[in-house]
């Protein structure tokens, strides 16, 4: 019986399956744009074969790369005591056709919102979803949701996550009082979030990797 185990690495470099995420990634990113914006499930799948090691190896730590990186971040969820509105510092609020928008940060965030760090910090510890109850994803958090459980890669019957159920399900937390009545903005914030990481992941291999980073 011929031994298959190494096959596709031995003819398929890691580096050109990275390459492919990446396209895939960016694709995915200009849809988005565009407002497809269930697109951000398959955001969160590309991230999550890009970075993540579980049960299976991150394309990054196959190539030895992870480690060594620092990430772009922007999320700098504060603490403010008593706050009475949900925190998700990487979507802003834009207006258009008389409609509020959640939109992702991107670049147009505050400059001092803007850190590096190492991955595990970056995927496993930074906040970037906090509700006044308590409740609050990180970016693992929010990617493994989406993918294992909301469309990524699969759909479960149950979501089991209740904090991502908050972030992604519960109207109130889109609400924002625009001085005379609560306005919900669209769409749920959770997509303008994962929109979001994958422009951080993005601008994180186009500085310290660039030849990992497809031109078209």
């Amino acid at each position: 019986m011929t031994d298959l185990s190494r096959y596709h690495l031995l003819y398929v470099p890691v580096r050109y399956f990275l390459t492919s995420q990446l396209r895939f990634l960016r694709r995915s990113c200009e849809a988005y744009d565009r407002g497809e914006h269930d697109e951000a499930a398959r955001i969160a799948t590309a991230i999550f074969i890009i970075v993540h090691d579980g049960s299976q190896t991150s394309l990054l730590t196959q190539l030895k790369l992870r480690s060594g990186l620092r990430f772009d971040s922007y999320a700098a969820i504060q603490p403010t005591g008593h706050n009475i509105l949900s925190d998700f510092p990487v979507v802003g609020l834009r207006i258009e056709d008389n409609t509020m928008k959640n939109v992702p940060v991107l670049d147009d965030g505050p400059p001092q919102m803007f850190h590096k760090v190492q991955f595990g910090r970056w995927w496993d510890k930074e906040e970037i979803f906090r509700c006044p109850s308590g409740l609050k994803l990180t970016r693992r958090g929010l990617i493994f949701a989406m993918r294992n459980q909301d469309m990524g890669g699969h759909v479960d019957a149950r979501l089991t996550d209740e904090a991502y159920v908050k972030f992604s399900r519960d109207s109130r937390t889109a609400f924002f009082d625009n001085g005379s009545e609560a306005v919900e903005a669209s769409p749920r914030p959770h997509l303008p979030t994962i929109r979001h990481i994958a422009y951080e992941l993005l601008r994180t291999l186009e500085q310290s990797l660039p030849e990992t980073i497809p031109t078209k």
